[in-house]
């Protein structure tokens, strides 16, 4: 089933802002790329781009939601962690350091998109919910899991950043081998209380 205006301009926005951000993603370059009518966005988005980009970083955020609760669906919280890392040195890997992160993008294009930070912000909550609720699974301490689940989207993101920037992907070696290292660590002081 071939998809109609609406989700093409989504997917869209999507791809271009991870690899353009967001203000090198105008309308012009939307209608292109989604094979659109100009009327379509007003159609679909009557508030315009700023309207297209906090959906498109709502529904990016709903597709890595669901890769993350999958990932932290087991018990080893290690492991998911890896299997995060590798998926994102995949994706860069394959797109040559340039595919980002466009909840990222929207997280820093608020001058492009005004509900676009605050649609970012709601996606790393959901997020930061995923991996805490894994870890106070396993029996480390609420407050503890939160400020890890945190730490953990914050490295990641910001390796994803420096190894675009480094054309590298040692950032992302580096960021899941002391992240592992901090939640193997609590993982056993919750268990062996």
């Amino acid at each position: 089933m071939v998809d109609g205006p609406r989700e093409r301009l989504i997917n869209s926005a999507i791809h271009l802002v991870r690899r353009n951000g967001l203000a090198g993603t105008g309308i012009a370059e939307l209608l292109e790329h989604s094979k659109t009518a100009r009327r379509s966005i007003y159609m679909h988005f009557p508030r315009g781009k700023d309207e297209l980009i906090e959906t498109s970083t709502r529904a990016a955020g709903t597709v890595m939601s669901a890769t993350i609760a999958r990932l932290t669906a087991s018990d080893d919280p290690a492991q998911s962690i890896e299997a995060f890392v590798r998926m994102w040195r995949s994706i860069l890997a394959d797109s040559d350091f340039t595919a980002g992160c466009p909840v990222v993008a929207a997280a820093l294009g608020g001058s492009e998109a005004q509900s676009a930070p605050a649609a970012a912000a709601a996606v790393f909550r959901d997020w930061e919910r995923l991996i805490s609720a894994q870890l106070v699974r396993l029996g480390v301490p609420t407050a503890r899991a939160d400020s890890l689940a945190t730490m953990t989207i914050g490295s990641v993101e910001g390796a994803i950043v420096l190894a675009i920037a480094s054309r590298s992907l040692q950032p992302l070696e580096r960021t899941q081998l002391h992240l592992t290292e901090l939640v193997e660590h609590d993982v056993q002081v919750a268990a062996a209380r």
